[in-house]
């Protein structure tokens, strides 16, 4: 067995556990699509306040302006059935005045209840929208948690298997580590291969009984197939 193979397949095996943490980290979903819920929660919420905030508004300026009519409804009535005045020309100017301030007044009682309807429904849209934006963000919050927990385990084993490999590394033959690095370069991060009877167990192939013998020999034999290195574990 040729002990510089051994120390790179063990070196290959923090190499894979290292590609399964960068995979894991790059997979790991960030909370973006609950980000942009909990987002537009929010602006829901603010839209819905604003429009319950100014129908609010209008009906307490609705409310303001009807107590102005009936306070001037109630001046007029008066002047009219006091009997202090006896001018035709003025009590029809008078009565006039009334019965236009009597409809003015049906039509503001009318906008009065038809605002409180609205307010009313306007409240209820906020608690609703209030509840909506509260679950978004809570379920981002929460969420979030657990992300950056599970990021920061990753990254936490992502540098010490650099340190393992570091130092596995520094133990290896220096030329086979770069032929190794070589290869697992093209061939998608492996670089050795280790040998299962008669066959390289990456790509399955026969080796050859010539290329065994080397093997076992402790020579460095790479696959006719897959040009990986080939490593024979001790029986």
């Amino acid at each position: 067995m040729n002990d510089g193979l051994k120390m790179v397949f063990e070196l290959q095996k923090v190499d894979i556990l290292l590609a399964h943490v960068a995979s894991r980290l790059r997979k790991l979903d960030s909370g973006e699509t609950l980000k942009q819920s909990a987002e537009a929660a929010a602006a829901h919420y603010d839209r819905t306040s604003a429009e319950h905030k100014r129908l609010t508004t209008d009906l307490h300026d609705a409310e303001l302006e009807l107590r102005s009519v009936e306070e001037k409804l109630k001046t007029f009535e008066q002047r009219l059935w006091s009997g202090t005045v006896r001018n035709p020309k003025e009590l029809e100017n008078l009565e006039k005045e009334v019965n236009a301030l009597k409809r003015q007044r049906s039509r503001l009682d009318e906008r009065v209840l038809q605002l409180m309807d609205q307010v009313e429904a306007s409240q209820k849209a906020v608690e609703q929208a209030r509840q909506q934006k509260e679950q978004a963000e809570q379920a981002y919050q929460q969420h979030m948690q657990a992300y950056l927990a599970e990021k920061r385990k990753l990254e936490a084993e992502g540098v010490r298997l650099k340190q393992e490999r570091q130092k596995l590394a520094g133990q290896c033959d220096p030329q086979l580590l770069q032929r190794y690095e070589a290869i697992r370069q093209r061939h998608g991060g492996i670089g050795i291969s280790r040998v299962e009877g008669d066959s390289c167990m990456v790509c399955h192939t026969k080796i050859s009984t010539s290329a065994l013998r080397a093997i076992k020999s402790g020579q460095i034999v790479q696959c006719e197939n897959c040009s990986r290195l080939l490593y024979l574990e001790e029986t």
